[in-house]
């Protein structure tokens, strides 16, 4: 793929994190700051991310065969999801068999969006895509995963046609789901938010890829101005409530990938260090498997408030918060949790990532003997 770009993969990893928290509610704790009440965004940033990096990656590869293409992409990104999704149908088996023993929880066994007919749409990926299947089911995040898998291939189709009229289809496919999704299209919100994101990615690769030569003599204080004032601004605009914020989001988003990509500024100096980078590694892992540990904390907290009336969980906006009884607590508590997920995302990076991309890279070279 040539030349990797390290601040865009620890800004990945951070966005990671800021999701992680987004799913936390502790009373007077950090997850209460509007920052991260509405770092779903992120999500955005993600697709944009993708599309980004896959054109860098194929865009301008030639002969490219789909059976190599595919088999990385998949392994890539499906044995982390299988293995989520099994530890959840595990949990599901555990709650049934507390059921039957007598034990009721406030959510029945293979009920609501984690019944028995999810499993496979979520299997094959395509509860996203499926009007019939829950886009959150078992492993929320993963709705964006399903989104991812099945652009991929699209992406690819894509390829097949000559350059200008490769570009002119990315830019209509951006184009057009950013308009249905603004004017209240019913077709899912979620392929919407993807499609258009992704695309809006691929085409920011190609202006960077185009104005490259001709920013590198812009002096260096050019970037650390704009990287700054960037921050700021995507920062606000995570935080306010404006009228169009997905397509808002979305322009934020891909200007700033492009900007980071120079790589230029202190800002990008920073995260080029270590500990963002590690994050950036785990990216993949830390967005995966934060919820099953996230919210089997809160069931905890739960049971021992059901148990010994302790009042730990306050019910406010119908929605169950954690309170240790300072804010003090509350997010040590939040800033233990968010340590948690990393470190037991590099077991999973290293044992489930790192084994299924190497299986993959197996296989291709079977195939190809």
């Amino acid at each position: 793929m040539g030349k990797r770009f390290e601040t865009l993969d620890s800004f990945r990893g951070l966005a990671a994190i800021f999701v992680v928290v987004h799913h936390m509610h502790y009373v007077g704790s950090i997850t209460e700051l509007d920052f991260f009440k509405h770092s779903f965004w992120f999500v955005e940033f993600f697709f944009i991310l993708s599309g980004f990096v896959l054109a860098h990656g194929y865009a301008w590869k030639k002969n490219l065969p789909f059976r190599d293409y595919f088999i990385a992409r998949t392994f890539r990104i499906l044995p982390l999801h299988m293995f989520v999704l099994f530890a959840f149908i595990f949990l599901e088996v555990l709650k049934y068999i507390l059921y039957k023993s007598g034990v009721h929880l406030t959510v029945l066994p293979f009920s609501g969006n984690n019944a028995l007919s999810e499993i496979l749409p979520n299997a094959f990926l395509l509860h996203a895509w499926i009007p019939s299947a829950s886009s959150i089911s078992f492993n929320a995040p993963a709705w964006s995963i399903s989104i991812e898998y099945y652009m991929y291939m699209i992406f690819f189709v894509t390829l097949l046609f000559r350059q200008k009229l490769k570009y002119v289809i990315w830019f209509v496919i951006s184009l057009t789901f950013f308009i249905l999704m603004l004017t209240g299209s019913e077709i899912a919100e979620f392929v919407l938010r993807g499609l258009s994101s992704f695309f809006a990615g691929a085409l920011t690769y190609l202006v960077y890829k185009n104005i490259e030569s001709s920013l590198e003599k812009i002096p260096r204080y050019f970037f650390i101005i704009l990287e700054v004032m960037l921050l700021i601004l995507v920062g606000y605009m995570i935080s306010s409530n404006v009228e169009y914020k997905a397509l808002v989001m979305s322009l934020l988003f891909s200007l700033q990938v492009l900007i980071f990509a120079f790589e230029k500024g202190w800002v990008s100096s920073l995260l080029k260090q270590k500990p963002f980078l590690y994050f950036g590694k785990l990216s993949y892992s830390i967005y995966m498997i934060h919820v099953i540990i996230v919210f089997n904390i809160l069931w905890v907290f739960i049971m021992i408030d059901k148990l010994f009336d302790t009042k730990l969980i306050p019910i406010i906006d119908n929605m169950p918060y954690v309170d240790l009884g300072l804010p003090l607590y509350n997010n040590i508590l939040v800033l233990s949790i968010v340590a948690g997920v990393i470190f037991i995302s590099g077991f999973t990076y290293k044992f489930i990532e790192q084994k299924g991309q190497s299986l993959g890279k197996d296989i291709r070279n079977f195939l190809s003997k």
